[in-house]
């Protein structure tokens, strides 16, 4: 941007000089016009005028001319001053005028420009880059589509697998005096479950385990239990379906049971050597029945083993369980454990007042229930 170039000043005095001096000349002219009217006027009285052809009216005459010439050289004076005054106004105002523009001159900082073109033309750089790095980008997704689109088209149609009939439950007691037989749906999986076997293995481990940390606690008889546990899960027990593993809660030792992934899929509970087939074959309708503990990944297979316990006449119920539970049991051990808080004292029985008549006893409850 080019720099502001200052205002030329006007200067007006040459003008003012030219039009006094021609105004004064044309002035100075009409007095000497005048003056020489006047001076041959009076020689022509002072002679005889008639001697001259002149009359006293053409004299008269005259004198009004020279007259009204002075009168017009008033005038001309009068207004060679106005023009001189206005003249000099008018240099003032002018002069006036070019002060303010040199002190707006220099109080007006110069204006740069604010606007960087270097940096605007890096940021329109960068721009027409990220354009075309967004276009590259974009063709190649077009070129992906393109792709599973044409895997797509060569893809055979998939067919419905065929409908799968569920008969609903209908809730009824189980036969009187019945024990139910766990079995288990996990992972896809279904199997029989027993924990009363491998807990009493557990058990007998554990009280082995005790008898020389009960010798050595004294007459308090307190025992670590934890370093008990610690000693037991380095080489727990375990099953087909299950490992083992001991934890202390509240002070009591308990049997934690941990899936090991085991069981029968769908396909093999058809098989006529199937596991799950042989355990309800041997189960008596009238003093065993089915109970299925289903997780939320094996509710197909839990059908599969429900309609074939429908087809051998087997009753069965079933009990959902979220993905995070586990089979806990306590060993039943009696142990007391270090650090144990004791029983607060007994206090006194107060006497019993007299009773009235026994109330009458509840109606019996149903062991448990199936569908």
């Amino acid at each position: 941007m080019k720099s502001r170039s200052a205002p030329t000043e006007l200067n007006l005095d040459s003008l003012m000089d030219t039009v006094t001096n021609v105004v004064g000349i044309l002035v100075l002219v009409l007095v000497l016009v005048t003056l020489n009217i006047q001076k041959n006027v009076e020689r022509i009285r002072e002679e005889d005028p008639s001697q001259f052809g002149v009359t006293e009216q053409m004299l008269e005459e005259i004198q009004q001319r020279a007259q009204e010439q002075r009168e017009e050289i008033k005038e001309l004076q009068v207004q060679v001053f106005g023009l001189d005054v206005r003249l000099e106004q008018d240099r003032k105002e002018i002069q006036e005028q070019q002060q303010q523009l040199e002190q707006l001159r220099r109080e007006t900082p110069e204006v740069k420009p604010q606007v960087d073109l270097k940096e605007l033309q890096k940021l329109a750089d960068q721009q027409k880059q990220r354009e075309k790095e967004l276009q590259d980008q974009l063709a190649r997704i077009d070129e992906e589509i393109a792709a599973v689109q044409a895997d797509l088209g060569q893809t055979p149609e998939m067919t419905a697998p065929p409908p799968k009939i569920v008969r609903l439950p209908n809730p009824r007691e189980a036969p009187q005096g019945a024990q139910p037989i766990l079995f288990l749906c996990r992972e896809g999986r279904v199997m029989v479950f027993d924990p009363e076997q491998l807990k009493e293995r557990v058990k007998k481990r554990v009280e082995f385990l005790m008898k020389p940390l009960v010798a050595r606690a004294g007459a308090s008889g307190e025992i670590d239990c934890q370093k008990l546990v610690e000693t037991y899960n380095k080489e727990a027990l375990s099953d087909q379906e299950f490992r083992s593993r001991l934890v202390v809660e509240n002070f009591n030792l308990v049997l934690v049971y941990e899936y090991r992934g085991a069981g029968e899929t769908t396909d093999r509970l058809r098989s006529p050597s199937s596991r799950f087939q042989a355990a309800i074959r041997r189960m008596d309708p009238q003093k065993y029945y089915a109970r299925f503990l289903v997780w939320p990944d094996s509710f197909d297979v839990y059908v599969e083993a429900r309609t074939l316990c429908d087809e051998r006449g087997v009753l069965a119920g079933w009990e959902p369980n979220t993905e995070d539970y586990q089979w806990k049991a306590s060993l039943g051990i009696k142990v007391n454990c270090l650090g144990k808080p004791k029983p607060p004292p007994v206090k006194p029985t107060p006497p019993k007042p007299e009773a009235g008549p026994p109330p009458p006893p509840p109606p019996p409850l149903p062991n448990d229930v199936v569908d």
